[in-house]
């Protein structure tokens, strides 16, 4: 007898752990939970077999009302289905916030009777879930007229605190994910905002660089126009001598020269100015402008080049390079009134290279000086547009920004370390041309009546650039026809009246001068073509077709036709 109570006491002792076993699972899995859906998806997966009951439910407080949302059961309990708060056993242990133990369905004044009497249930446990305040209640049903036992009655309460505690985590959880999307919000309308500032800001900075650039050219432009009005003025007077007028127009030919300069170096600060990238040989250039560079700096300066040897060439203009090189040995020179020492040194990279610059290989060029040296706040300053130590009169400050800004358009970019009294490195760094440095067979010019011969066909909007240009030509000895139309060029030379060279401008009203160039090139390929450009859709010409950038003088427009003539040929 002993042995088989053992016995029952060992069977009870296994099945006791083992519901224990599955309420730890069934705990586990509910501190996972963050919703009242996933509460339910576990406590009907595990706590029928918890408790060893034979049917459980769960019961979710809709304001007066008991809402039977889930269930696992024998046979079908009232999933789905709502009761009066006041009338059901959830109801009162929601209320109450207490467990309800009942061995007797049939005698207990909190249960109604008739709902149960077409059940199996005849004992429960009702169980609170929700801590201070119940929103849900855990159900246990039983087909026995029985008093559930104490670990029955903890199981089902350790699996409703468990559920109570992953309610509130999900509560938390919420409030956290809530709290997160408003400040993702609140910083979204700050960002929009900040950006909104900044956007005004640099409207402002533009309008105020605007108005610095107006004032600055204005300022140039009518220094150099005074020669210009001033020598024209004179010559139309018609009381000067042959010297006089030769004087006169020499001075409004430097002037109108100077600015042409002014116009390049504001395009290329504005990293606009169409540039010929090709490989260059910096050795080859540097050499070229020993002699310039000597007699720019004087005697005063003591000039050293230090290459390093098989130095790789460069991508870049060739003149826009010349004239980067010549600015920073002007400001070199101007920072050593006394005198002292300028050096221009050159050595390929490919590693320990600043931050503005994409992966490659480089080649630093650095021009130093030994002069005054520049504050910080100048040092901050020195590539802005405009702004120069010299005084009025003296620079047009923007000699530092022409380079910044031809470097940025190649790729590169330019660095500037200086110390008060100690002098001033500025390192222009470009990228490499892995295309070697072709050495270009000199041009053949053409000489005499050969030269200058032949039909042009002149195409220009502009009326007073189209007069110019007619002048020109008929000097030089051509025979010109002109219209300011692409589209009445095109008619005359289909029907019949072709040109030996067509010269137009790029861009007029309809059709471009780059489209009537490439519909002739196709269609009329013996006929010559030059395209000039002010500067606007200068990109967009074909690199093989032949161009010429306005202003421009006779020489310069004669060379550009014996190239197109040749490229005809």
């Amino acid at each position: 007898m002993d042995r088989k109570l053992a016995s029952e006491r060992g069977a009870e002792q296994k099945a006791l752990a083992a519901r224990w076993s599955i309420a730890t699972e069934a705990m586990e899995a509910l501190a996972g939970a963050r919703s009242l859906e996933a509460i339910t998806h576990v406590l009907r997966a595990f706590a029928r077999r918890a408790v060893g009951a034979d049917g459980i439910a769960v019961v979710l407080r809709d304001e007066d009302q008991c809402h039977y949302i889930a269930e696992d059961s024998m046979e079908p309990l009232w999933a789905g289905q709502r009761f009066p708060a006041s009338s059901c056993v959830s109801g009162w242990a929601m209320e109450n916030n207490r467990t309800a133990v009942i061995p007797d369905v049939f005698d207990d004044e909190r249960v109604p009777v008739e709902a149960y009497r077409t059940t199996f249930v005849r004992s429960m446990v009702m169980v609170p879930i929700g801590g201070v305040e119940p929103i849900a209640a855990l159900g246990a049903y039983w087909s026995e007229f029985a008093q559930p036992t104490d670990n029955e009655i903890a199981l089902l309460e350790a699996l409703a605190r468990a559920a109570s505690t992953a309610l509130e985590n999900g509560r938390l959880f919420a409030s956290l994910e809530a709290l997160n999307e408003q400040l993702e919000r609140r910083v979204r309308e700050r960002t929009a905002e900040l950006e909104r500032s900044q956007d005004s800001l640099r409207q402002v900075q533009k309008l105020d660089m605007l108005g610095q650039l107006t004032g600055h050219v204005a300022h140039d432009f009518n220094n150099l126009l005074m020669p210009i009005v001033g020598g024209l003025d004179l010559i139309l007077s018609g009381k000067r001598t042959p010297e006089s007028i030769e004087r006169h127009a020499t001075i409004a030919m430097q002037a109108a020269e100077s600015a042409q300069t002014l116009v390049q170096r504001l395009l290329t600060f504005a990293r606009r100015q169409p540039l010929t990238a090709t490989a260059v040989d910096l050795p080859d250039l540097l050499g070229g402008m020993g002699a310039l560079l000597a007699s720019t700096l004087g005697p005063r300066i003591a000039l050293s080049v230090d290459l390093q040897p098989l130095l790789p060439p460069v991508r870049a203009d060739a003149h826009q390079l010349e004239v980067a090189l010549l600015n920073l040995a002007v400001n070199g020179r101007d920072a050593m009134p006394d005198g002292g020492a300028l050096s221009i040194r050159a050595e390929a990279r490919q590693s320990r290279l600043p931050s503005a610059l994409a992966p490659g290989r480089y080649v630093c060029l650095t021009v130093s000086d030994t002069g005054a040296g520049m504050t910080p706040a100048v040092r901050a300053a020195a590539m802005e547009p405009f702004f120069t130590t010299k005084p009025s009169g003296h620079g047009t400050g923007l000699g530092l920004s022409m380079v910044h800004g031809l470097a940025a358009q190649l790729g590169g970019t330019v660095e500037i370390d200086s110390v008060v009294g100690q002098g001033t490195s500025v390192r222009l760094w470009l990228p490499v041309e892995r295309t070697p440095a072709e050495r270009p067979d000199p041009p053949v010019v053409e000489e005499g009546a050969k030269a200058r011969s032949g039909r042009v066909l002149l195409v220009d909007d502009n009326d007073l650039v189209r007069n110019s240009t007619r002048e020109m030509l008929v000097e030089m000895g051509y025979e010109v026809v002109d219209t300011d139309r692409a589209e009445r060029a095109l008619g005359m030379i289909e029907s019949g009246d072709r040109p030996d060279i067509l010269i137009t401008d790029h861009i007029m009203p309809g059709m471009t001068g780059v489209e009537l160039a490439l519909r002739l090139r196709a269609d009329h390929p013996q006929i010559a073509l030059l395209i000039i450009s002010g500067y606007e859709g200068v990109d967009l010409i074909a690199p093989d077709i032949t161009r010429l950038s306005k202003p421009f003088r006779q020489n310069h427009l004669q060379a550009c036709i014996a190239a197109a003539r040749a490229q005809a040929a």
